[in-house]
């Protein structure tokens, strides 16, 4: 067994399932753990549930300095003490690779990554390579350039389309590897899914309200799908976020409160989640760019809506569309066309057949394609090539 030591910012990261699920499922490497903030915000990071204390984990904000802390804040990197503390870690745990979460979080540990003499990844999984690059004036891609690429081994990418991104970012090509982290599809997966002519179906997007997630491009939708008379559904939005008051006002303006049910945040990957895939229908994730230029990698309610056998309407968006095929896995529109969006969203609330086929389709496909367990052994033998 070897050993691999995992790095966020804050420990509330550990709750995003993309994150969690790295970490929990390894295989031949035993995952140690450092962060350098410490924080208890409920869903601050992610809704999964995470027991830090069943790892073996290194708190560097733990006796930090107001001056150690004041460099953070003003110039966002570790100090001296601080990359001792967890040279000596690496020593001490004899760890063989160094895994780093989020590429702008990497930064922050340039100045050990500068003395490191074992291997180092960095995984990418959205702003970190589409918005932040372009942000304050274009130092966001000298930060990533000077700080992350110059320094680490080799950088993954969720799918091609992060890979182009990266190298417009101004990472060397050779570096890159694409490599999707996949999701638990067991857990959500479903064998008895009732594929049967309903009076009103029910339709999930579950997912942060947040810009990106382009819940309120699927609103619109959904007011045009009433417009026409078509009233045999039920929308239900599972989540919480920024976005979360200006989508209520949307529904109540226009007068869809019968149509749509805000549910709130529920744990990840608890009895309530499975539940909502279970009962689901339709499942819509209209993932758009942001206005401020922030992009997703491959959402992971996806691949879980799919191995639940929900056929999926989503967008030509990032990654997606390298694991969905139109009209086959999933369903493709373009983002924020609210014509296409309604026009599929009927034909799947009033065709039960087409449902059954493409829901069974995007199952197996994620069941042999997008497996959590197959792709930890995916990374775990890029770990062991380094």
């Amino acid at each position: 067994m070897h050993n691999v030591l995992h790095f966020v910012r804050k420990d509330s990261q550990l709750k995003a399932s993309f994150i969690n699920n790295q970490i929990s499922h390894h295989v031949d490497f035993n995952p140690f753990i450092v962060f350098r903030e410490k924080r208890s915000i409920p869903f601050d990071g992610g809704f999964a549930a995470f027991n830090l204390n069943e790892f073996q984990f290194l708190d560097i904000s733990y006796g930090e300095s107001k001056t150690e802390k004041l460099r953070y804040k003003t110039i966002k990197t570790i100090s001296e003490r601080q990359i001792n503390q967890i040279l000596n870690y690496i020593e001490q745990h004899k760890i063989s690779i160094c895994h780093f979460h989020y590429g702008t979080d990497c930064g922050a540990y340039a100045p050990l990554l500068k003395r490191l003499t074992i291997p180092s990844v960095v995984s990418f999984y959205g702003y970190d390579c589409s918005s932040f690059p372009n942000r304050f004036l274009g130092y966001g891609k000298v930060y990533l350039k000077n700080r992350v690429f110059n320094h680490i081994t080799k950088v993954l990418a969720m799918s091609p389309d992060m890979k182009t991104d990266l190298i417009k970012a101004g990472c060397p090509e050779e570096k890159i590897i694409v490599h999707y982290y996949g999701t638990d599809v067991n857990k959500f997966y479903s064998d008895n899914k009732q594929f049967t002519e309903k009076a009103k179906i029910t339709i999930l997007n579950l997912c942060s309200l947040v810009p990106q997630k382009g819940q309120l491009f699927l609103l619109k939708s959904i007011a045009e799908i009433v417009n026409q008379g078509v009233t045999s559904f039920r929308l239900k939005i599972v989540g919480t976020g920024e976005l979360e008051k200006e989508l209520k006002e949307f529904v109540n303006k226009h007068k869809l409160t019968e149509y749509v049910q805000f549910v709130g945040a529920i744990t990840y990957g608890g009895t309530e989640m499975i539940n909502e895939y279970h009962s689901a229908d339709v499942f819509v994730h209209p993932s758009v760019i942001a206005p401020n230029g922030d992009k997703e990698g491959i959402p992971g309610t996806i691949v879980e809506a799919m191995s639940a056998a929900i056929p999926v309407i989503t967008t030509y968006h990032a990654g997606i569309p390298f694991i969905i095929e139109h009209n086959v896995t999933g369903i493709l529109v373009k983002e924020h066309d609210v014509k296409s969006l309604t026009e599929e969203l009927i034909t799947l609330i009033q065709n039960v057949e087409t449902r059954r086929n493409i829901g069974l389709a995007g199952q197996q496909y994620a069941l042999e394609n997008l497996d959590l367990f197959k792709k930890e052994i995916e990374l775990e033998n890029i770990y062991t090539e380094l």
